[in-house]
């Protein structure tokens, strides 16, 4: 009796084991992303998306999940460091995406204004303005230069009819 209990409960084990490590589809995971984000719960999200890059690298949507994982990593955990880590890995592994050029700006805008590191924001929003100097954000990226370290209440501002006003 002993040895068939012994088994039984071998295969239970076994069983809720192999139960539990259920792989969810690439869609099923998004889904549940989005089920967290609804719920904000943001350590969630964050899990899930590591898990979609780990399990699908070579998604057709893995410049998506790194451009979210920026922005969550910066607006829910104000990790700014791993907020551009998550953008140069898209850079490094999108490099046709339509993101890449969003991740360029932001890793500038993640050190200028969110990690004052105005030195590698000079050179992130330079390295902008060499590689897209037509872009629609290339005016954004000047002014943002142009601003670099003042504080957004001791700037002019410029309004569309010649107006200035001081903020």
């Amino acid at each position: 009796m002993k040895k068939w209990f012994g088994f039984a409960l071998s295969i239970l084990i076994l069983m809720s084991i192999v139960g539990c490590g259920e792989k969810l589809t690439e869609e099923q995971l998004r889904a549940k992303a989005m089920d967290y984000e609804n719920k904000e719960q943001w350590d969630q999200v964050v899990k899930v998306y590591e898990e979609l890059l780990k399990r699908f690298p070579d998604s057709e949507k893995t410049d998506v999940s790194l451009y979210l994982l920026g922005g969550l990593y910066a607006s829910n955990f104000k990790d700014f460091d791993k907020s551009i880590e998550a953008y140069n890995r898209l850079i490094e592994k999108c490099p046709q995406s339509d993101l890449v050029v969003r991740a360029h700006f932001m890793i500038g805008y993640r050190y200028a204004n969110d990690l004052k590191d105005l030195d590698k924001a000079r050179e992130a929003y330079s390295k902008f303005l060499q590689k897209y100097p037509d872009h629609e954000l290339s005016a954004s990226v000047k002014w943002e230069l142009d601003h670099l370290g003042q504080d957004i209440s001791d700037i002019e501002l410029q309004f569309g009819s010649g107006e200035s006003a001081q903020k």
